[in-house]
């Protein structure tokens, strides 16, 4: 890892995104960099850490009954990008529409699952 960059800058910014559900990344995770998962008010979150470009990161599959399903990831230089996410609805009466919906969602969710192990 380079230096002056640690994984703690990740846990600071996962706990701030979900601060208002009382939901932390385990400090001990960061240490050992050992992936998991958690499930609170209503979260369903499985998590994992890796190394792109030589950067750190921790990405992790965020589920709630009340907004979407995401796949996200927080690098350890401060950046978040957004992977992926499922749609939550179509245009009525659209058949194109209603194919695409389903045609995302099951590239979205097999993308989850190739990423894994979650």
């Amino acid at each position: 890892m380079p230096s002056g960059v640690s994984l703690e800058t990740v846990k600071l910014i996962f706990d701030e995104q979900f601060a208002a559900w009382e939901i932390t990344l385990p400090a001990d995770s960061l240490d050992e960099r050992q992936g998991g998962s958690m499930v609170k008010h209503g979260w369903a979150i499985n998590y994992q850490y890796g190394t792109a470009d030589g950067i750190d990161y921790l990405e992790y599959f965020a589920s709630h009954r009340m907004t979407n399903d995401t796949l996200n990831r927080i690098y350890t230089v401060g950046r978040e990008e957004l992977l992926g996410y499922c749609q939550v609805f179509f245009e009525a009466d659209n058949e194109q529409a209603e194919q695409d919906y389903f045609e995302h969602n099951r590239e979205f969710y097999a993308e989850v699952k190739r990423r894994g192990p979650w």
